[in-house]
């Protein structure tokens, strides 16, 4: 698409997002991006929550300020803000080769009564807004913004009267208790005597805007203006010293571009182009990096007792689930029915197959594929919680407690048929104690021992397609197991359930009423831990990405090697063999493994 029909549709779609009833809440859940509280900073007697935010070329009409500002920033640019809206006479247009924009001097503007009505209430983003005003009308524009908006970053503009009038602005700016910032290009002579003349009248900061002449029409703001933007931060810092604020963008594509511009001087750094030519996840790694820096410098945490982590009652829940599925494995591969189902149905095992010939192997085959769902679920939540929620993952200790309560709930799924299942309410009630425990104790505190990657490269490329095909295939989960639990507690039996029986659910019912009510119990547990299981491959696909992670990717290996190897070899051992009802495992089985092969090299290679 053309640069700007590209950006509204990208944009406009994310703004659409965020206004709806839960909108906000799908976007934290899917990035699951917020700031460490550790990188909380103020200037102003403001707050910041990290000191990465996004400059005001890429969202220029505010249309996306509510979704943007839960992509893991500390505060957004909008502009330029005028009284009337401006279209630029030749529209924004990227420059590829250079990974840039191309904007024209007079570019788009945002009207202010449009500004303001899209910013609302600024207060409920959490995160501070920069309101960048053209210089004309700016007095009027300062004193009609929307409450709340403390900064404003004002161009800086050419001749000497604007030295009058600069004061004139600031009286404003004051008058209505905001900053006031001059916003100066990547390539100002810094030699211009207004610079100087804007910190001494108090001036609250410079932003060094990112941007440079590209042609006599226009400008180019991107990854071409990163070292002149360094350069500038340097000598500003070097010139006025700690005082003033500096808030520095110009070509960030990677993380380490923005340590850099850290390093150079710059107080907060903002990120524009790199959100299109790098990905939306750019502000969460340079948070990451962030935090790492920052982590290196706290004295370690005294020893905390073990009974008061809750990683210590996940890791137990997570061992209980594994041995009873290891036991429900045992009993599906030999007696496949228990004393009390026999009790339930009124007849022993070996009548079952009076009623159907593939009665039992039907009932192993469902009871097999459960065996290995647990059995994985039981891995994955004790590589979750002895290398995530010990080392204080918040993420990892999400996934868990999702997955848990879906688990438990799904136990109601089948009491509508009448049939407790004791051994599965024993190990319920179980397993719920210990979840309750975990939920009530304290996760500790995160302290990152990896250097996370400060560069894309080739490895990180690939794994983005490697996490792509794992969240698709964690979603697949999350559909397979809705749709069984649907079916087991409606119609019970699909097409080729019936066909690999060769009969009908009406004529098992009339041989004995209480076995539909048995395989229905059977199928609505299936689909309840399916959901289970299906959160712990989606969540950490979604929110653990992180180098050096060998130990996800093994968790994950393990638990859906054991899933899908129960759940296909029963097909083999009892005769099931309809190539449609194999498919989805035998896709999901593709999807997981091509997955992880991408992604290894990223998690698992330290170097």
């Amino acid at each position: 698409m053309p640069a700007t029909r590209a950006r509204d549709f990208a944009l406009g779609f994310m703004g659409a997002l965020s206004r709806l009833p839960l909108g906000p809440h799908l976007i934290d859940f899917l990035g699951h991006m917020r700031a460490d509280p550790r990188l909380r900073q103020s200037f102003r007697d403001v707050a910041f929550p990290t000191s990465v935010g996004i400059g005001p070329w890429l969202d220029t009409h505010a249309v996306a300020v509510r979704a943007l500002s839960r992509f893991g920033v500390g505060f957004i640019e909008v502009g330029p803000v005028t009284l009337d809206r401006n279209v630029a006479a030749r529209p924004m247009s990227r420059v590829e080769d250079q990974e840039a924009f191309w904007i024209d001097d007079d570019p788009d503007t945002i009207s202010l009564v449009d500004c303001n009505r899209r910013l609302g209430d600024v207060s409920d983003l959490a995160v501070p807004v920069i309101v960048r005003v053209k210089y004309r009308d700016s007095r009027q524009l300062i004193r009609e913004l929307a409450p709340g908006v403390r900064f404003v970053s004002l161009e800086i503009p050419d001749g000497e009267e604007w030295v009058s009038y600069l004061r004139d602005v600031l009286a404003e700016a004051r008058k209505t208790g905001r900053s006031l910032l001059l916003s100066i290009p990547a390539d100002t002579d810094l030699e211009y005597p207004l610079i100087d003349i804007a910190l001494q009248q108090g001036v609250g900061g410079i932003i060094v805007d990112g941007s440079m002449r590209a042609n006599p029409d226009g400008r180019i703001v991107g990854l071409p203006v990163r070292e002149l933007a360094l350069q500038q931060v340097a000598k500003l810092r070097e010139r006025y010293g700690v005082d003033p604020l500096i808030i520095a963008s110009g070509g960030v594509h990677e993380p380490e571009h923005a340590l850099e511009l850290r390093a150079a001087g710059a107080n907060l750094v903002e990120v524009d182009t790199g959100l299109v030519y790098t990905g939306p996840g750019l502000p969460k790694r340079i948070n990451d990096c962030l935090l790492f820096e920052a982590a290196q410098h706290v004295p370690k945490a005294a020893a905390e007792r073990v009974p008061e982590l809750t990683w210590f009652w996940t890791t137990l829940m997570g061992i209980g689930m594994l041995i009873g599925g290891v036991l429900a494995f045992v009993i599906a591969a030999t007696k496949v029915v228990l004393p009390y189902d026999e009790s339930f149905l009124g007849m022993a095992r070996d009548a079952l197959p009076a009623i159907n010939p593939r009665l039992l192997d039907f009932m192993a085959h469902d009871r097999m594929t459960l065996a290995g769902v647990m059995i994985a679920t039981g891995v994955l939540y004790i590589g979750l919680s002895l290398f995530g929620i010990r080392r204080g993952l918040h993420w990892a200790k999400q996934a868990v407690l999702i997955s848990a309560f879906t688990g438990f709930l799904s136990f109601f799924l089948f009491l509508g048929f009448g049939y407790l299942d004791p051994f599965h309410a024993f190990v319920t009630a179980a397993l719920l104690q210990l979840l309750l425990f975990g939920v009530y104790a304290r996760l500790g505190t995160y302290t990152p021992t990896e250097r996370p990657e400060t560069r894309s490269n080739s490895a990180w490329r690939m794994s983005l397609w490697g996490q792509l095909l794992l969240i698709v295939h964690g979603f697949a989960l999350l559909g397979a197991g809705a749709v069984i639990s649907v079916i087991g507690v409606t119609q019970v039996f699909v097409h080729a359930d019936l066909e690999f029986m060769q009969t009908t659910a009406a004529t098992l019912s009339s041989a004995d009423p209480r076995v539909v009510p048995l395989v229905a119990h059977d199928r609505a547990t299936l689909g309840g831990m399916l959901l289970a299981a299906g959160w712990l491959f989606l969540l950490p696909a979604l929110w653990g990405f992180r180098r050096g992670s060998s130990w996800l990717w093994w968790s994950s290996l393990i638990a859906g090697v054991i899933a899908y190897a129960a759940a296909i070899g029963v097909h083999y051992a009892v005769g099931y063999l309809s190539v449609k009802h194999l498919f989805p495992a035998f896709g999901g089985l593709a999807l997981m493994l091509i997955g992880l092969v991408l992604s290894y090299p990223f998690l698992c290679r330290k170097e």
